[in-house]
């Protein structure tokens, strides 16, 4: 797909208006819409899983780029623009992330539930970066990135023990 529109576009940077971020964003959105939609097809439901898989990582990665990049086609032009002009690409990016823990939440589909998690922790850690580097000192904005891994991390370990203590504490057969 990338291939085919770089091709057509004469290898630029657009393709009907749009960069290759956005076009990959589209085809993961299409991909990952096929995907869900033939889940029960008797035919298509042994592809469901790796074209759901990769449905929501070409989606996924595509407007994680988008949310740093915006549908600029060089970095000249990307250099000039204001952060507050890319705030829709993050609210994207973090709206797909909720819907796909909505969606996974809903429907008991891990894949789509740990997309959703990992790549909003990735919007939100993005975010953390392009607004604290250069506002915060560097003790203080590592300081509170170490304090917020330990903090996820402790919740993970419960949570990770929390599947273990279950297990342990049924009858063995």
């Amino acid at each position: 797909m990338g291939t085919e529109t770089g091709y057509r576009s004469g290898w630029g940077a657009y393709y009907l208006g749009m960069n290759y971020p956005l076009r990959f964003a589209l085809f993961g959105a299409l991909l990952t819409g096929c995907a869900l939609a033939l889940e029960d097809h008797p035919l298509a439901c042994r592809f469901y899983r790796s074209t759901l898989a990769m449905g929501l990582l070409y989606l996924f990665i595509a407007l994680w780029i988008m949310s740093i990049f915006g549908n600029y086609g060089d970095m000249r032009t990307w250099e000039r623009v204001k952060q507050i002009e890319l705030l829709h690409w993050s609210i994207i990016f973090g709206t797909v992330a909720g819907w796909a823990i909505y969606y996974g939440l809903r429907h008991d589909n891990d894949i789509t539930k740990g997309f959703g998690v990992t790549f909003l922790g990735i919007n939100l850690y993005t975010r953390f970066f392009e607004l604290f580097w250069n506002n915060l000192h560097k003790a203080i904005f590592f300081a509170l990135l170490g304090l917020s891994f330990w903090y996820i991390g402790s919740k993970a370990e419960t949570i990770w023990n929390l599947g273990k203590r279950e297990e342990s504490s049924l009858p063995r057969t």
